[in-house]
């Protein structure tokens, strides 16, 4: 079972997907990803992205520790149903805190994002296809942190605006984090 780790809705359980169209972040993970964010930014008023949410628990996450807004994008409708579930499970959020979309590669927003978190399932190369179209559209702020998660010994990302961190292994995983830079 899933469970928030810090801030406002500390403990609460989240529900999870099925096994055979998800892959959740461990509660230990995504305490790691955190432990290293909180050494980076603070989490009030960012616009965060969670690209592949699947049960939402990354934005969740950063909601709890102060976000502004997270937008989820989910395509799996099975997904979709147990994320709308975890979100309205947190009665005190607002539809100006969250947006469910169904496909990242077509987003249709305005605002650009200070915090994006990269959880495609494995082996489909698509957190670099994703990253490269955020680009593209103007959607990453300048200053923006990237959250990567890949399965363990997967090609590094490396794209032209971010600068990479060394990939952190946690079991069969790794996470790397990017942050992009505005060009002058």
């Amino acid at each position: 079972m899933l469970r928030i780790c810090a801030g406002q809705f500390k403990g609460k359980s989240l529900q999870l997907p099925p096994s055979d169209i998800s892959r959740p972040s461990s509660n230990k993970l995504r305490q790691a990803i955190f432990n290293i964010l909180n050494n980076l930014i603070s989490f009030e008023n960012l616009v965060v992205l969670d690209g592949f949410a699947g049960s939402g628990a990354l934005g969740l996450e950063a909601l709890s520790r102060g976000a502004s807004k997270v937008i989820f994008c989910e395509k799996n409708p099975k997904a979709q149903r147990i994320l709308k579930q975890n979100i309205l499970s947190l009665k005190t959020l607002t539809e100006r805190q969250v947006e469910l979309v169904a496909d990242l590669f077509n987003l249709n927003v305005s605002q650009r994002f200070n915090l994006i978190f990269l959880d495609p399932p494995y082996d489909q190369d698509l957190e670099e296809e994703a990253l490269r179209y955020l680009l593209d559209k103007d959607l990453v702020a300048s200053d923006a942190i990237i959250v990567i998660e890949q399965r363990k010994g997967a090609k590094a990302i490396e794209i032209n605006g971010c600068t990479a961190q060394p990939p952190r292994m946690y079991g069969n995983c790794q996470i790397t984090l990017l942050n992009h830079y505005q060009k002058i």
